[in-house]
């Protein structure tokens, strides 16, 4: 999301929340220092990062976690084990797998032979120690009501995960959809407003596959966002954060080849690492566009808007290409494969799983308000599909030849709430970039479908873009309407646009039925303290074959089955919690083998001296570092190795209480 000039953006947020303003005013951002939860459950060990599981079929789903081993070994032994109820005693499957450095110590197995459309229950067990249960459920092969919690960018030095906590207590979801920016490569303090708490980045930008595993490991210890993994399925699609800010095929605008070595290789790490970090099914080809059916009322067609295909984004609307027909955010093959599903399908609801917003989203209008032109205030935001309207109006094109209703878009990466009719209205240069179309607002007439955009779950919008005397005054025109710029002459820019929220952070419930689909968007009170508050905003509506949006008066009403949850702690290990209970956790050694340096990863629980060794496999100290003070939290420690002869070493950290032992290969 690119910041935008400020008086451009206070006439987006004005013209954006008049269709909003009467529910209320805007969450305000607290701006002081949060109190950090423990940022590691030392009860979990050896699986800190707890379990996970994704992409479910009718009798299939994947299950995941992450075994932190006190040793090195080349393999680790894992068990595990499903059952249809929480104690675990009515067991339906069971399996022995292993895991290893090569994918970074994760699980990943892909469970099959189960019955459609019905809750499950599974853990893993190393050495006698057991994870947390987790809570999966198969897709059904035929329902009348289907239910998703659809989340966006989850930014960890942004804020709390306070939104992954509510959607984690919920018991009537079949999956949560997330469409991107899981985690963030930049380094610390680089990206938004990071005052909001104490959680940090690593001091590095990933670019390397031990960075990428080293960030995913970050997010995965939040309390919430594991919890989330743990009660939910996940249908996961990475965005550009993944790799790299405004990735396209060959190359970001947060990437240089003369600093960060070859964009294909670091596309390349930064996919493996995603593939081992989350429960997604593999595949040869490492692609992440796919089908997931619900039966015969809604299809899941996920996409990838960011590697797979996409052309570079352009700068303006008046680049040369700008409107080459041949230029593309989803490749050829995927766009074939899209158009082929979409006909294939036999559900009842196509929805469609895309990183960006599909629909028009006009600010060319405000150019000359401003001081810019109406092509220099266009040319904002191309990142999304904007940025490729001739290959957008294909596909509306498409759906409206083919006759193809109900086809339902759910867009992420904005950090902010929308809701769209999906229409041909295209911009009209000599009418100052205002829209011209046979789409009739009142009646929805001309709509082909109908797109939902979810907020960020901590990314900064706009909001948090600005500095207070800013906020102060975007505050004044929503909730006055007092506009300084705009004559009343101007009609809207956006008939298309049923309603926004530009500065608050939470997630959609959408809600499936044979007569319509339903998006409610649900809003936390704060991002910079923990909290277990929630408030249910608004909701619009699609219904079966109509094809545009209407406003809802409630939310959706609660479903009648809800499923029990995954118990909060795991089950009796042979080992006693009272014997587990360590306050340091030495989370990785990347790389091992290891080059000239040596990454440490580790955790604090509590403010201790810290003293990292290096021994001889014998027990030899080689190099050590003193006695250093440091407050609870997340550690990276790099390490020269460069003058050890090759050789098998071991690593040794040290607080006043506890030690954490790893071998490591230096060759």
């Amino acid at each position: 999301m690119q910041k935008l000039p400020f008086q451009l953006l206070l006439l987006f947020v004005f013209f954006c929340n008049i269709l909003t303003a009467q529910e209320g005013d805007p969450l305000s951002p607290q701006l002081h220092f949060g109190v950090d939860s423990l940022l590691f459950d030392p009860q979990l060990k050896p699986f800190y990062h707890g379990v996970a599981s994704g992409d479910p079929l009718h009798t299939q789903v994947i299950i995941w976690t992450r075994v932190t081993p006190d040793s090195m070994e080349i393999e680790v032994p894992v068990s595990w084990v499903m059952a249809t109820d929480t104690l675990m005693e009515n067991i339906v499957a069971t399996g022995d797998t292993t895991t290893n450095a090569n994918r970074d110590y994760t699980v990943k197995v892909d469970v099959a032979g189960l019955a459609p459309n019905t809750t499950y229950y599974y853990l893993f067990t190393v050495g006698g120690q057991n994870s947390l249960i987790g809570r999966t459920k198969t897709a059904p092969e035929s329902e009348d009501h289907l239910r998703f919690a659809v989340v966006s960018c989850n930014n960890y030095e942004g804020g709390y995960f306070n939104a992954f906590g509510r959607v984690a207590s919920r018991n009537d979801l079949h999956a949560v959809i997330h469409l991107g920016d899981y985690i963030y490569e930049q380094e610390a303090n680089v990206y938004g407003d990071t005052s909001l708490t104490s959680r940090r980045h690593q001091d590095f930008e990933a670019v390397s596959l031990d960075e990428y595993r080293a960030r995913y490991s970050l997010y995965r210890l939040d309390s919430d966002l594991r919890k989330a993994h743990q009660q939910h399925a996940f249908i996961n699609v990475w965005d550009d954060h993944e790799s790299a800010n405004d990735a396209w095929k060959g190359g970001a605008e947060n990437h240089t080849d003369s600093t960060e070595g070859s964009w294909s290789v670091r596309k390349n790490v930064s996919r493996q690492a995603f593939f081992e970090w989350i429960p997604i099914r593999d595949t040869e080809d490492s692609l992440i566009y796919r089908r997931l059916s619900y039966g015969d009322l809604a299809e899941l067609i996920m996409l990838d808007t960011r590697i797979a295909g996409r052309d570079k984004q352009p700068t303006s609307v008046l680049d040369s290409n700008f409107l080459d027909p041949n230029r593309s955010i989803l490749g050829l093959d995927q766009k074939q494969w899209l158009f082929s599903s979409l006909e294939a399908s036999e559900a009842r609801w196509k929805i469609i799983g895309n990183q960006v917003i599909f629909s028009e989203l006009h600010i060319g209008w405000a150019g000359p308000i401003t001081g810019s032109t109406p092509e220099e205030a266009e040319s904002i935001f191309l990142d999304i599909w904007d940025g490729y309207p001739l290959e957008r109006l294909e596909i509306i094109n498409f759906l409206a030849d083919n006759a193809l209703d109900n086809t339902v878009f759910l867009a992420g990466d904005f950090h902010s709430s929308f809701a769209f009719d999906i229409a041909d209205t295209v911009v009209n240069p000599e009418a100052g970039y205002l829209p011209v179309s046979n789409y009739d607002a009142e009646t929805g007439e001309g709509s082909v479908a109908v797109e939902f955009a979810t907020p960020s779950i901590s990314s900064p919008n706009f909001d948090e873009n600005l500095d207070p005397l800013q906020a102060g005054l975007i505050e004044k025109i929503i909730i006055d309407g007092d506009s300084v710029f705009l004559s009343p002459a101007i009609p809207s820019p956006n008939p298309h646009m049923k309603y926004t929220d530009l500065d608050r952070h939470g997630y959609v419930l959408l809600d499936i039925k044979p007569d319509s689909v339903q998006a409610n968007w649900f809003y936390v009170d704060r991002l910079n303290a923990p909290s277990n508050q929630e408030a249910f905003s608004a909701a619009l509506f699609t219904r079966n074959g109509e094809n545009h949006l209407v406003r809802a008066t409630e939310e959706s009403e609660k479903k009648e089955i809800q499923d029990d949850p995954a118990p909060a702690r795991p089950l009796d290990n042979t080992v006693s919690n009272q014997d587990r209970l360590e306050q340091i956790a030495l989370f990785s050694l990347y790389p091992n083998p290891a080059g000239e340096s040596l990454n440490v990863m580790y955790g604090l629980n509590e403010t201790a001296r810290i003293r990292l060794e290096v021994l001889t496999i014998e027990g030899k100290l080689l190099k050590a570092t003193g006695y250093k003070p440091k407050a609870s939290g997340i550690y990276q420690m790099q390490l020269s190795t460069k003058a050890l002869p090759a050789g098998m070493y071991m690593i040794k950290l040290t607080s006043g209480k506890t030690s954490q032992i790893q071998k490591f290969i230096k060759r």
